[in-house]
């Protein structure tokens, strides 16, 4: 799977996260490929590292000035989406990360994430916006949320107008009704009613 690739498939999940959480997306995608080596190493699906039980894993630790390989446990989880969720609730749930939730800035939540502990290596933070500028991640920071869609009252009176033609040769009564509650509902969604 190319960088890209893995990506496109984990930002819809980050992104859905960071609205309900308050955790930057550019970093929880910034954090799934440093942490996974883009998705390569993510055995039991677990992007982050997240420690707990599940599964023993031999890993790499900076203590006392060393890098040490240690035998750890780490949680398993049923899919990446799973992963990245339990990553963001995580992060939002635990006050020790209290400056990374609705931080906009991803570098100062990168650096947030390192203060906190998240990560023992001393260039965590580096490395995560270095990740997030490479890679172009802030892109998926910008989130528009759902809303109404508003038609504009020219387009919904050409509509009208072109419809009228058909129903109004008509003489199904039933027909013609039909045809004025769709007329005033594209007037109500273009903001005339």
């Amino acid at each position: 799977m190319s960088n890209e690739t893995f990506i496109k498939q984990i930002a819809p999940a980050a992104q859905a996260n960071m609205l309900a959480f308050g955790i930057l997306a550019s970093v929880t995608i910034a954090q799934a490929i440093l942490e996974s080596g883009w998705g390569r190493y993510a055995p039991g699906n677990n992007l982050f590292g997240i420690k707990g039980s599940g599964q023993q894993q031999t890993t790499q630790e900076f203590i006392n000035g060393k890098w040490l390989q240690i035998v750890d446990g780490f949680r398993v989880y049923d899919s990446w989406s799973e992963s990245i969720r339990d990553h963001s609730i995580l992060l939002a749930s635990n006050s020790r990360y209290a400056m990374v939730r609705n931080e906009q800035d991803y570098r100062r939540a990168s650096r947030g994430l390192q203060l906190a502990g998240y990560a023992t290596d001393p260039l965590y933070a580096d490395k995560l916006i270095r990740i997030i500028e490479g890679s172009d991640l802030t892109r998926f920071d910008q989130v528009e949320e759902e809303r109404e869609y508003m038609m504009s009252s020219d387009d919904a009176n050409k509509i009208i107008n072109f419809l009228s033609a058909a129903w109004t040769c008509t003489d199904n009564v039933e027909a013609r009704e039909e045809f004025h509650r769709l007329a005033n509902e594209l007037r109500k969604v273009s903001g005339q009613m």
